[in-house]
Protein backbone atom coordinates (compact mmCIF):
# COMPACT_ATOMS: atom_id res chain seq x y z
CA UNK A 1 0.00 0.00 0.00
CA UNK A 2 2.82 2.42 0.86
CA UNK A 3 5.55 0.90 -1.29
CA UNK A 4 5.61 3.69 -3.90
CA UNK A 5 5.11 6.59 -1.49
CA UNK A 6 8.07 8.84 -0.72
CA UNK A 7 7.26 9.41 2.94
CA UNK A 8 9.84 12.17 3.72
CA UNK A 9 8.60 14.33 0.83
CA UNK A 10 4.94 13.62 1.58
CA UNK A 11 5.42 14.49 5.26
CA UNK A 12 7.14 17.78 4.41
CA UNK A 13 4.32 18.80 2.05
CA UNK A 14 1.60 17.79 4.52
CA UNK A 15 3.48 19.41 7.40
CA UNK A 16 3.83 22.74 5.60
CA UNK A 17 0.17 22.64 4.63
CA UNK A 18 -0.96 21.92 8.19
CA UNK A 19 1.40 24.61 9.52
CA UNK A 20 -0.37 27.14 7.33
CA UNK A 21 -3.95 26.00 7.88
CA UNK A 22 -3.92 25.49 11.66
CA UNK A 23 -2.99 29.12 12.47
CA UNK A 24 -5.83 30.22 10.18
CA UNK A 25 -8.22 28.20 12.32
CA UNK A 26 -6.78 29.15 15.72
CA UNK A 27 -5.64 32.74 15.09
CA UNK A 28 -7.65 34.10 12.15
CA UNK A 29 -6.98 37.81 12.80
CA UNK A 30 -3.26 37.34 13.29
CA UNK A 31 -3.02 35.03 10.27
CA UNK A 32 -4.73 37.59 8.03
CA UNK A 33 -2.33 40.30 9.24
CA UNK A 34 0.79 38.17 8.68
CA UNK A 35 -0.36 37.14 5.20
CA UNK A 36 -0.87 40.79 4.23
CA UNK A 37 2.62 41.72 5.52
CA UNK A 38 4.21 39.08 3.29
CA UNK A 39 2.10 40.26 0.38
CA UNK A 40 3.27 43.86 0.84
CA UNK A 41 6.91 42.78 0.92
CA UNK A 42 6.47 40.77 -2.26
CA UNK A 43 4.62 43.37 -4.29
CA UNK A 44 6.57 46.45 -3.20
CA UNK A 45 10.11 45.09 -3.42
CA UNK A 46 10.04 42.73 -6.39
CA UNK A 47 8.03 44.25 -9.28
CA UNK A 48 11.24 44.59 -11.33
CA UNK A 49 11.96 40.88 -10.95
CA UNK A 50 8.56 39.61 -11.99
CA UNK A 51 8.17 42.04 -14.89
CA UNK A 52 11.59 41.15 -16.32
CA UNK A 53 10.85 37.46 -15.89
CA UNK A 54 7.57 37.73 -17.83
CA UNK A 55 9.12 39.74 -20.68
CA UNK A 56 12.11 37.43 -21.08
CA UNK A 57 9.76 34.42 -21.03
CA UNK A 58 7.78 35.98 -23.88
CA UNK A 59 11.00 36.47 -25.87
CA UNK A 60 11.95 32.85 -25.18
CA UNK A 61 8.53 31.65 -26.41
CA UNK A 62 8.93 33.50 -29.71
CA UNK A 63 12.44 32.06 -30.07
CA UNK A 64 11.15 28.51 -29.61
CA UNK A 65 8.35 29.00 -32.12
CA UNK A 66 10.60 30.25 -34.90
CA UNK A 67 13.93 28.54 -34.26
CA UNK A 68 15.23 25.07 -35.09
CA UNK A 69 14.94 24.15 -31.41
CA UNK A 70 11.17 24.12 -31.79
CA UNK A 71 11.55 20.78 -33.62
CA UNK A 72 12.71 18.97 -30.47
CA UNK A 73 10.13 16.29 -29.72
CA UNK A 74 9.40 14.95 -26.25
CA UNK A 75 10.22 11.26 -26.23
CA UNK A 76 12.39 11.39 -29.35
CA UNK A 77 11.83 11.86 -33.07
CA UNK A 78 9.66 8.73 -33.38
CA UNK A 79 7.46 9.39 -30.34
CA UNK A 80 3.71 9.40 -30.99
CA UNK A 81 1.38 11.60 -28.88
CA UNK A 82 -0.77 9.88 -26.28
CA UNK A 83 -3.77 12.15 -26.92
CA UNK A 84 -5.52 13.68 -29.90
CA UNK A 85 -4.57 17.31 -30.52
CA UNK A 86 -7.91 18.79 -29.43
CA UNK A 87 -8.04 16.67 -26.26
CA UNK A 88 -4.45 17.54 -25.41
CA UNK A 89 -5.01 21.25 -26.05
CA UNK A 90 -8.26 21.22 -24.05
CA UNK A 91 -6.59 19.49 -21.09
CA UNK A 92 -3.84 22.10 -21.06
CA UNK A 93 -6.14 25.09 -21.45
CA UNK A 94 -8.52 23.92 -18.70
CA UNK A 95 -5.76 23.07 -16.25
CA UNK A 96 -3.78 26.25 -17.05
CA UNK A 97 -6.43 28.97 -17.31
CA UNK A 98 -8.72 27.32 -14.78
CA UNK A 99 -11.92 28.85 -13.47
CA UNK A 100 -10.06 32.10 -12.83
CA UNK A 101 -10.56 33.27 -16.40
CA UNK A 102 -14.32 32.71 -16.20
CA UNK A 103 -14.43 34.91 -13.10
CA UNK A 104 -11.83 37.58 -13.85
CA UNK A 105 -12.86 37.67 -17.50
CA UNK A 106 -16.20 39.01 -16.30
CA UNK A 107 -15.22 41.23 -13.36
CA UNK A 108 -11.60 42.36 -13.79
CA UNK A 109 -12.45 45.48 -15.78
CA UNK A 110 -14.75 46.58 -12.94
CA UNK A 111 -11.75 47.02 -10.64
CA UNK A 112 -9.63 48.73 -13.28
CA UNK A 113 -12.05 51.55 -14.13
CA UNK A 114 -12.09 52.58 -10.46
CA UNK A 115 -8.29 52.38 -10.02
CA UNK A 116 -6.81 52.61 -13.54
CA UNK A 117 -3.08 52.41 -14.41
CA UNK A 118 -0.72 55.12 -15.68
CA UNK A 119 -2.34 57.89 -13.65
CA UNK A 120 -5.49 57.83 -15.77
CA UNK A 121 -8.54 59.48 -14.22
CA UNK A 122 -10.94 56.94 -12.67
CA UNK A 123 -14.17 56.27 -14.57
CA UNK A 124 -12.92 58.21 -17.61
CA UNK A 125 -13.15 57.06 -21.23
CA UNK A 126 -9.45 56.20 -21.14
CA UNK A 127 -9.99 54.21 -17.94
CA UNK A 128 -12.58 52.03 -19.69
CA UNK A 129 -10.29 51.57 -22.68
CA UNK A 130 -7.39 50.42 -20.49
CA UNK A 131 -9.75 48.28 -18.39
CA UNK A 132 -10.67 46.28 -21.49
CA UNK A 133 -7.06 45.83 -22.56
CA UNK A 134 -5.19 45.24 -19.32
CA UNK A 135 -7.04 42.07 -18.41
CA UNK A 136 -6.08 40.63 -21.79
CA UNK A 137 -2.45 41.52 -21.05
CA UNK A 138 -2.57 39.77 -17.68
CA UNK A 139 -4.04 36.65 -19.33
CA UNK A 140 -2.13 36.91 -22.60
CA UNK A 141 1.08 35.86 -24.29
CA UNK A 142 3.53 36.96 -21.58
CA UNK A 143 1.46 35.32 -18.87
CA UNK A 144 1.48 31.87 -20.43
CA UNK A 145 5.07 32.24 -21.60
CA UNK A 146 6.10 32.27 -17.93
CA UNK A 147 5.20 28.57 -17.79
CA UNK A 148 7.04 27.60 -20.95
CA UNK A 149 10.77 27.32 -20.02
CA UNK A 150 10.12 25.07 -17.03
CA UNK A 151 7.55 23.00 -18.97
CA UNK A 152 10.00 22.29 -21.79
CA UNK A 153 12.79 21.53 -19.33
CA UNK A 154 10.64 19.11 -17.37
CA UNK A 155 9.35 17.36 -20.48
CA UNK A 156 12.80 16.99 -22.05
CA UNK A 157 14.47 15.69 -18.90
CA UNK A 158 11.64 13.29 -18.17
CA UNK A 159 10.84 11.85 -21.59
CA UNK A 160 14.09 12.30 -23.55
CA UNK A 161 16.69 11.75 -20.83
CA UNK A 162 14.63 9.08 -19.02
CA UNK A 163 15.24 10.43 -15.53
CA UNK A 164 14.04 8.30 -12.65
CA UNK A 165 10.96 10.39 -11.89
CA UNK A 166 9.32 13.79 -12.16
CA UNK A 167 10.65 14.74 -8.74
CA UNK A 168 12.61 17.98 -8.99
CA UNK A 169 15.41 16.42 -6.97
CA UNK A 170 15.98 13.88 -9.76
CA UNK A 171 15.63 16.46 -12.51
CA UNK A 172 18.18 18.77 -10.85
CA UNK A 173 20.90 16.16 -10.33
CA UNK A 174 23.27 17.94 -12.76
CA UNK A 175 23.31 20.83 -10.24
CA UNK A 176 22.68 19.00 -6.95
CA UNK A 177 25.50 16.50 -7.40
CA UNK A 178 26.71 13.93 -4.91
CA UNK A 179 25.03 11.93 -2.20
CA UNK A 180 26.12 13.74 0.94
CA UNK A 181 23.64 14.40 3.73
CA UNK A 182 23.23 18.15 2.93
CA UNK A 183 22.57 17.36 -0.74
CA UNK A 184 20.04 14.63 0.10
CA UNK A 185 18.33 16.94 2.58
CA UNK A 186 18.20 19.75 -0.02
CA UNK A 187 16.67 17.39 -2.60
CA UNK A 188 14.00 16.16 -0.20
CA UNK A 189 13.14 19.68 0.93
CA UNK A 190 12.87 20.94 -2.67
CA UNK A 191 10.44 18.15 -3.57
CA UNK A 192 8.34 18.86 -0.48
CA UNK A 193 8.23 22.61 -1.17
CA UNK A 194 7.22 22.03 -4.80
CA UNK A 195 4.39 19.70 -3.76
CA UNK A 196 3.24 22.27 -1.19
CA UNK A 197 3.58 25.06 -3.74
CA UNK A 198 1.25 23.35 -6.17
CA UNK A 199 -1.51 23.40 -3.58
CA UNK A 200 -0.81 27.09 -2.94
CA UNK A 201 -1.13 27.84 -6.63
CA UNK A 202 -4.69 26.51 -6.61
CA UNK A 203 -5.82 28.82 -3.81
CA UNK A 204 -6.90 31.60 -6.16
CA UNK A 205 -9.01 29.63 -8.61
CA UNK A 206 -10.50 27.16 -6.13
CA UNK A 207 -11.03 29.83 -3.46
CA UNK A 208 -12.81 32.25 -5.80
CA UNK A 209 -14.54 29.55 -7.84
CA UNK A 210 -16.19 27.67 -4.99
CA UNK A 211 -17.29 30.96 -3.43
CA UNK A 212 -19.03 32.04 -6.63
CA UNK A 213 -20.59 28.60 -7.05
CA UNK A 214 -22.11 28.95 -3.60
CA UNK A 215 -23.49 32.41 -4.45
CA UNK A 216 -25.10 31.20 -7.67
CA UNK A 217 -26.41 27.99 -6.09
CA UNK A 218 -27.99 30.01 -3.30
CA UNK A 219 -29.76 32.22 -5.83
CA UNK A 220 -31.08 29.31 -7.90
CA UNK A 221 -32.21 27.38 -4.83
CA UNK A 222 -33.51 30.49 -3.05
CA UNK A 223 -31.25 29.83 -0.08
CA UNK A 224 -29.27 32.29 2.07
CA UNK A 225 -25.52 32.41 1.33
CA UNK A 226 -24.09 31.00 4.54
CA UNK A 227 -20.73 29.62 5.61
CA UNK A 228 -22.31 26.16 5.75
CA UNK A 229 -23.55 26.44 2.15
CA UNK A 230 -20.08 27.35 0.92
CA UNK A 231 -18.56 24.40 2.78
CA UNK A 232 -21.24 22.20 1.26
CA UNK A 233 -20.34 23.35 -2.25
CA UNK A 234 -16.70 22.53 -1.59
CA UNK A 235 -17.65 19.05 -0.37
CA UNK A 236 -19.79 18.36 -3.44
CA UNK A 237 -17.01 19.67 -5.63
CA UNK A 238 -14.53 17.45 -3.79
CA UNK A 239 -16.70 14.38 -4.37
CA UNK A 240 -16.98 15.13 -8.09
CA UNK A 241 -13.30 15.51 -8.81
CA UNK A 242 -12.43 12.54 -6.61
CA UNK A 243 -14.49 10.45 -9.01
CA UNK A 244 -12.52 11.81 -11.95
CA UNK A 245 -9.25 11.39 -10.07
CA UNK A 246 -9.95 7.72 -9.44
CA UNK A 247 -9.88 7.04 -13.19
CA UNK A 248 -6.93 7.24 -15.55
CA UNK A 249 -5.88 10.67 -16.78
CA UNK A 250 -7.22 9.99 -20.27
CA UNK A 251 -10.64 8.77 -19.14
CA UNK A 252 -11.00 11.34 -16.38
CA UNK A 253 -9.71 14.79 -17.17
CA UNK A 254 -9.51 14.17 -20.91
CA UNK A 255 -13.22 13.46 -21.31
CA UNK A 256 -14.45 16.28 -19.09
CA UNK A 257 -11.99 18.75 -20.64
CA UNK A 258 -13.31 17.99 -24.13
CA UNK A 259 -16.89 18.48 -22.97
CA UNK A 260 -16.09 21.58 -20.95
CA UNK A 261 -14.36 23.44 -23.79
CA UNK A 262 -17.36 22.81 -26.05
CA UNK A 263 -19.78 23.88 -23.31
CA UNK A 264 -17.77 27.06 -22.64
CA UNK A 265 -17.73 27.95 -26.36
CA UNK A 266 -21.51 27.45 -26.49
CA UNK A 267 -21.96 29.69 -23.44
CA UNK A 268 -19.75 32.44 -24.89
CA UNK A 269 -21.66 32.24 -28.17
CA UNK A 270 -24.97 32.57 -26.29
CA UNK A 271 -23.78 35.66 -24.40
CA UNK A 272 -22.41 37.17 -27.61
CA UNK A 273 -25.68 36.66 -29.49
CA UNK A 274 -27.73 37.97 -26.54
CA UNK A 275 -25.49 41.01 -26.07
CA UNK A 276 -24.58 44.08 -28.14
CA UNK A 277 -22.62 42.25 -30.84
CA UNK A 278 -21.19 45.32 -32.57
CA UNK A 279 -19.97 46.83 -29.30
CA UNK A 280 -18.39 43.54 -28.17
CA UNK A 281 -16.50 43.16 -31.44
CA UNK A 282 -15.51 46.83 -31.70
CA UNK A 283 -14.22 47.05 -28.14
CA UNK A 284 -12.39 43.74 -28.48
CA UNK A 285 -10.57 44.91 -31.60
CA UNK A 286 -9.70 48.19 -29.87
CA UNK A 287 -8.39 46.30 -26.84
CA UNK A 288 -6.15 44.21 -29.09
CA UNK A 289 -4.78 47.44 -30.57
CA UNK A 290 -4.18 48.88 -27.10
CA UNK A 291 -2.27 45.74 -26.14
CA UNK A 292 -0.08 46.01 -29.24
CA UNK A 293 0.53 49.72 -28.73
CA UNK A 294 1.18 49.52 -24.99
CA UNK A 295 2.85 46.11 -24.74
CA UNK A 296 6.32 47.43 -23.88
CA UNK A 297 4.87 50.00 -21.48
CA UNK A 298 2.79 47.36 -19.71
CA UNK A 299 5.70 44.92 -19.63
CA UNK A 300 8.14 47.30 -17.93
CA UNK A 301 5.94 49.62 -15.86
CA UNK A 302 7.00 49.09 -12.23
CA UNK A 303 4.98 52.13 -11.04
CA UNK A 304 8.02 53.24 -9.00
CA UNK A 305 7.28 56.99 -9.31
CA UNK A 306 3.51 57.33 -9.31
CA UNK A 307 3.00 54.40 -6.92
CA UNK A 308 -0.68 54.10 -7.76
CA UNK A 309 -0.72 50.52 -6.46
CA UNK A 310 -2.20 49.15 -9.69
CA UNK A 311 0.91 47.23 -10.74
CA UNK A 312 1.44 45.84 -7.24
CA UNK A 313 -2.15 44.70 -6.79
CA UNK A 314 -2.60 43.25 -10.25
CA UNK A 315 0.39 42.74 -12.56
CA UNK A 316 2.81 41.63 -9.83
CA UNK A 317 0.09 39.46 -8.29
CA UNK A 318 -0.59 37.74 -11.61
CA UNK A 319 3.06 37.19 -12.48
CA UNK A 320 3.75 35.90 -8.96
CA UNK A 321 0.72 33.60 -9.19
CA UNK A 322 1.96 32.17 -12.48
CA UNK A 323 5.49 31.73 -11.10
CA UNK A 324 4.08 29.89 -8.09
CA UNK A 325 2.25 27.49 -10.43
CA UNK A 326 5.10 27.12 -12.95
CA UNK A 327 6.69 23.91 -11.71
CA UNK A 328 3.45 22.15 -10.89
CA UNK A 329 1.75 23.15 -14.13
CA UNK A 330 4.92 22.28 -16.04
CA UNK A 331 4.90 18.82 -14.48
CA UNK A 332 1.34 18.28 -15.64
CA UNK A 333 2.10 19.60 -19.12
CA UNK A 334 5.20 17.39 -19.35
CA UNK A 335 3.21 14.38 -18.18
CA UNK A 336 0.59 14.63 -20.96
CA UNK A 337 2.76 16.04 -23.79
CA UNK A 338 4.69 12.96 -24.85
CA UNK A 339 5.21 13.02 -28.61
CA UNK A 340 4.70 16.80 -28.90
CA UNK A 341 7.39 19.17 -30.17
CA UNK A 342 8.64 22.21 -28.30
CA UNK A 343 6.93 24.33 -30.96
CA UNK A 344 3.56 22.61 -30.51
CA UNK A 345 3.77 23.10 -26.74
CA UNK A 346 4.70 26.77 -27.15
CA UNK A 347 1.84 27.40 -29.57
CA UNK A 348 -0.81 25.69 -27.43
CA UNK A 349 0.40 27.24 -24.20
CA UNK A 350 1.11 30.79 -25.39
CA UNK A 351 -1.23 31.31 -28.33
CA UNK A 352 -4.25 29.01 -28.03
CA UNK A 353 -4.55 29.48 -24.27
CA UNK A 354 -4.19 33.26 -24.69
CA UNK A 355 -6.90 33.31 -27.36
CA UNK A 356 -9.22 31.27 -25.12
CA UNK A 357 -8.70 33.77 -22.31
CA UNK A 358 -9.17 36.72 -24.67
CA UNK A 359 -12.46 35.19 -25.77
CA UNK A 360 -13.67 35.35 -22.17
CA UNK A 361 -12.64 38.99 -21.84
CA UNK A 362 -14.10 39.87 -25.24
CA UNK A 363 -17.52 38.35 -24.56
CA UNK A 364 -18.05 38.35 -20.80
CA UNK A 365 -16.09 41.51 -20.03
CA UNK A 366 -17.45 43.63 -22.89
CA UNK A 367 -20.99 42.46 -22.20
CA UNK A 368 -20.59 43.78 -18.64
CA UNK A 369 -19.05 47.06 -19.84
CA UNK A 370 -22.00 47.58 -22.17
CA UNK A 371 -24.38 47.16 -19.22
CA UNK A 372 -22.53 49.83 -17.25
CA UNK A 373 -22.17 52.31 -20.11
CA UNK A 374 -25.85 51.96 -20.98
CA UNK A 375 -26.82 52.70 -17.38
CA UNK A 376 -28.45 49.31 -16.84
CA UNK A 377 -26.07 48.38 -13.98
CA UNK A 378 -23.35 50.17 -12.03
CA UNK A 379 -21.09 47.13 -11.89
CA UNK A 380 -17.85 48.90 -10.95
CA UNK A 381 -19.58 50.27 -7.87
CA UNK A 382 -21.23 46.94 -7.10
CA UNK A 383 -17.96 44.99 -7.19
CA UNK A 384 -16.25 47.47 -4.85
CA UNK A 385 -19.14 47.30 -2.37
CA UNK A 386 -20.23 43.66 -2.57
CA UNK A 387 -17.39 41.77 -4.28
CA UNK A 388 -17.00 39.42 -7.23
CA UNK A 389 -19.88 37.11 -6.40
CA UNK A 390 -22.56 39.79 -6.43
CA UNK A 391 -21.17 41.30 -9.63
CA UNK A 392 -21.11 37.97 -11.49
CA UNK A 393 -24.67 37.19 -10.40
CA UNK A 394 -25.88 40.66 -11.44
CA UNK A 395 -24.42 40.24 -14.94
CA UNK A 396 -25.83 36.74 -15.43
CA UNK A 397 -29.31 37.82 -14.28
CA UNK A 398 -29.52 40.24 -17.22
CA UNK A 399 -29.22 37.43 -19.78
CA UNK A 400 -32.25 35.84 -21.48
CA UNK A 401 -33.25 32.58 -19.79
CA UNK A 402 -31.12 33.74 -16.86
CA UNK A 403 -31.76 30.65 -14.76
CA UNK A 404 -30.47 28.38 -17.50
CA UNK A 405 -27.55 30.74 -18.21
CA UNK A 406 -26.54 30.70 -14.54
CA UNK A 407 -26.75 26.90 -14.44
CA UNK A 408 -24.55 26.55 -17.54
CA UNK A 409 -22.03 29.08 -16.19
CA UNK A 410 -21.91 27.12 -12.93
CA UNK A 411 -21.31 23.90 -14.84
CA UNK A 412 -18.41 25.42 -16.79
CA UNK A 413 -16.82 26.83 -13.62
CA UNK A 414 -17.43 23.59 -11.73
CA UNK A 415 -15.90 21.35 -14.40
CA UNK A 416 -12.96 23.70 -14.94
CA UNK A 417 -12.23 23.61 -11.22
CA UNK A 418 -12.47 19.82 -11.33
CA UNK A 419 -9.93 19.71 -14.18
CA UNK A 420 -7.48 21.83 -12.21
CA UNK A 421 -8.02 19.91 -8.99
CA UNK A 422 -7.68 16.56 -10.77
CA UNK A 423 -4.42 17.70 -12.32
CA UNK A 424 -3.31 18.96 -8.92
CA UNK A 425 -3.98 15.78 -7.00
CA UNK A 426 -2.42 13.69 -9.76
CA UNK A 427 0.76 15.75 -9.95
CA UNK A 428 1.19 16.11 -6.18
CA UNK A 429 0.71 12.38 -5.74
CA UNK A 430 3.36 11.83 -8.42
CA UNK A 431 5.72 14.30 -6.74
CA UNK A 432 5.41 12.50 -3.44
CA UNK A 433 5.81 9.02 -4.93
CA UNK A 434 8.86 7.00 -5.90
CA UNK A 435 9.79 4.21 -8.32
CA UNK A 436 7.00 5.05 -10.77
CA UNK A 437 7.53 4.19 -14.41
CA UNK A 438 7.30 7.01 -16.96
CA UNK A 439 3.72 6.15 -17.93
CA UNK A 440 2.60 4.89 -14.51
CA UNK A 441 0.18 6.72 -12.23
CA UNK A 442 0.12 6.60 -8.41
CA UNK A 443 -2.33 4.39 -6.58
CA UNK A 444 -5.95 5.55 -6.74
CA UNK A 445 -6.37 5.94 -2.99
CA UNK A 446 -3.27 8.14 -2.84
CA UNK A 447 -4.59 10.52 -5.49
CA UNK A 448 -7.89 10.71 -3.60
CA UNK A 449 -5.97 11.46 -0.39
CA UNK A 450 -4.29 14.45 -2.03
CA UNK A 451 -7.60 15.49 -3.58
CA UNK A 452 -8.90 16.08 -0.05
CA UNK A 453 -5.76 17.92 1.05
CA UNK A 454 -5.84 20.21 -2.00
CA UNK A 455 -9.01 21.80 -0.57
CA UNK A 456 -7.60 22.55 2.88
CA UNK A 457 -6.21 25.98 1.99
CA UNK A 458 -9.40 27.23 0.26
CA UNK A 459 -11.39 26.04 3.29
CA UNK A 460 -8.92 27.85 5.56
CA UNK A 461 -9.38 31.12 3.66
CA UNK A 462 -13.15 30.64 3.71
CA UNK A 463 -12.88 30.28 7.48
CA UNK A 464 -10.85 33.52 7.66
CA UNK A 465 -13.58 35.33 5.75
CA UNK A 466 -16.16 33.92 8.16
CA UNK A 467 -14.21 34.85 11.32
CA UNK A 468 -12.62 38.21 10.40
CA UNK A 469 -15.24 40.92 9.79
CA UNK A 470 -14.51 43.17 6.82
CA UNK A 471 -11.74 40.95 5.49
CA UNK A 472 -10.87 41.65 1.84
CA UNK A 473 -11.11 38.08 0.57
CA UNK A 474 -9.72 38.82 -2.90
CA UNK A 475 -6.64 40.52 -1.44
CA UNK A 476 -6.17 37.68 1.05
CA UNK A 477 -6.29 35.12 -1.75
CA UNK A 478 -3.88 37.27 -3.78
CA UNK A 479 -1.58 37.46 -0.75
CA UNK A 480 -1.50 33.70 -0.09
CA UNK A 481 -0.93 32.99 -3.78
CA UNK A 482 1.91 35.50 -4.10
CA UNK A 483 3.78 34.21 -1.05
CA UNK A 484 4.40 30.89 -2.83
CA UNK A 485 6.25 32.55 -5.71
CA UNK A 486 9.64 33.33 -4.14
CA UNK A 487 10.64 29.77 -3.16
CA UNK A 488 9.47 28.63 -6.60
CA UNK A 489 11.89 31.07 -8.25
CA UNK A 490 14.78 29.27 -6.57
CA UNK A 491 13.53 25.88 -7.74
CA UNK A 492 12.93 27.14 -11.28
CA UNK A 493 16.49 28.50 -11.44
CA UNK A 494 17.90 25.10 -10.42
CA UNK A 495 15.75 23.30 -12.98
CA UNK A 496 16.65 25.60 -15.88
CA UNK A 497 20.35 25.42 -15.02
CA UNK A 498 20.17 21.61 -15.10
CA UNK A 499 18.28 21.72 -18.39
CA UNK A 500 20.82 24.09 -19.93
CA UNK A 501 23.76 21.88 -18.97
CA UNK A 502 22.14 18.71 -20.31
CA UNK A 503 20.93 20.33 -23.53
CA UNK A 504 24.34 21.90 -24.15
CA UNK A 505 26.00 18.51 -23.68
CA UNK A 506 23.53 16.81 -26.04
CA UNK A 507 24.21 19.42 -28.71
CA UNK A 508 27.98 19.12 -28.32
CA UNK A 509 27.88 15.33 -28.60
CA UNK A 510 25.37 15.57 -31.49
CA UNK A 511 22.92 13.47 -29.56
CA UNK A 512 20.51 16.26 -30.47
CA UNK A 513 21.35 17.18 -34.11
CA UNK A 514 18.84 20.01 -34.49
CA UNK A 515 20.76 21.50 -37.41
CA UNK A 516 19.68 18.54 -39.55
CA UNK A 517 16.07 18.61 -38.33
CA UNK A 518 16.54 15.11 -36.89
CA UNK A 519 15.63 15.87 -33.34
CA UNK A 520 15.70 13.13 -30.76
Amino acid sequence: MFKNINLPIALIAVGLLVALVIPMALFPDGSAAVINVFYSIMTLNFPWLFLMLAFLSAVFAVFIMFSKYGDIRLGGSDAKPHYKYFTWAAMNMCSAAGAGILIFGMVEWMYYVKTPPFGVAPMSIQAYEYASAYGMFHWGFSAWAIYLPASLALGYLYWNKKVDSLNLSDLCKPVLKGNSLPVRAARTFIDGVVAFGYIGGLVCTVGLGTSILAELAGYLLNMPITFELRIGVILVFCLFFILSTSKSIAKGIGIISDFNVKLAIAFFLFVFLAGPKSFILNNFVMAIGTNIREFIHMSFNTDSIAQTGFIQEWTVFYWAWYVGCTISDGLWLARVSYGRTFREIAVVRCIWTSLACWLAFAVLGNYGISLELSGALNLSQLVSESGNNAAVLAVLKTLPFSGLAIAVYMAVVFITLACGATAASTVVSILTSKNLKNDEEPQKWYKVFWAFLVLLLPVGILFLEHMVPGLNVLKTIQSVTSVFALPMLFVIALLLLSFYRILKKDLETQELPVENKQVS
